[in-house]
């Protein structure tokens, strides 16, 4: 858990500058006695978390990273293990089709994910808020498709967590290269998905993310 002075300390902005913040301010912030935020102000010195300096506390670059992963594991927390998107079907501009028809790529995802795909991606562009779940699919570790050289051009990398959509075995492509903002998820499969399962555009979806 963040500490509780900790906590405070990042309200007041002492992330960004040094803040003049004195140990009886702390005290009240936090509901103790000074005595006692005296004592943790120094213990949280001698760890490395806060700078105090010239009358003034910093929180140190280990703090403010302590601070962010227990964010993220809350977040997890209240989320679940388990992703979903809903969105609907939109037209691509056809970018997919071209870099799935490379080798390279191929070769690499049907090693990787156990199917050839389909040359062609599913576009979906997600509810506004399932970007915040998009940001959170992308700190979990990708399966990662190597870029490559071809003659003068080079083909970035790609990161890809696998999904299912209506029970069909999927996979959301990240190409280190991408048109598409926040709201669009670029889906890749062994079939026409538009086919297989009758989409079109307008067409809603559920996007389910699988283990890796």
């Amino acid at each position: 858990m963040i500490d509780e002075i900790v906590f405070y300390l990042l309200k007041k902005g002492a992330h960004r500058e040094p803040k003049h913040i004195t140990t009886s301010e702390v005290a009240e912030g936090v509901g103790v006695s000074q005595q006692t935020a005296s004592r943790r102000l120094i213990a949280l010195a001698k760890s490395g978390e806060i700078d105090r300096s010239g009358g003034k506390v910093f929180l140190t670059q280990k703090a403010v990273e302590s601070a962010r992963k227990c964010v993220k594991e809350m977040v997890q927390a209240l989320e679940g293990t388990a992703l979903s998107f809903s969105g609907t079907v939109v037209t691509g501009i056809g970018e997919g089709a071209y870099y799935l028809s490379q080798r390279e790529y191929l070769s690499q995802i049907a090693k990787k994910l156990g199917f050839k795909p389909f040359p062609g991606t599913l576009n979906v562009s997600i509810a506004d808020e399932d970007i915040e779940k998009r940001l959170l699919l992308r700190q979990r570790p990708p399966i990662e498709i190597r870029g490559f050289k071809k003659g003068k051009r080079s083909f970035g990398k790609i990161d890809i967590y696998r999904c299912a959509i209506s029970g069909v075995p999927c996979a959301i492509v990240f190409p280190e290269r991408s048109v598409h903002g926040l709201k669009v998820l670029e889906v890749i499969s062994a079939f026409n998905l538009r086919e297989k399962l009758g989409l079109q555009d307008g067409s809603l979806v559920l996007v389910e993310v699988v283990p890796n």
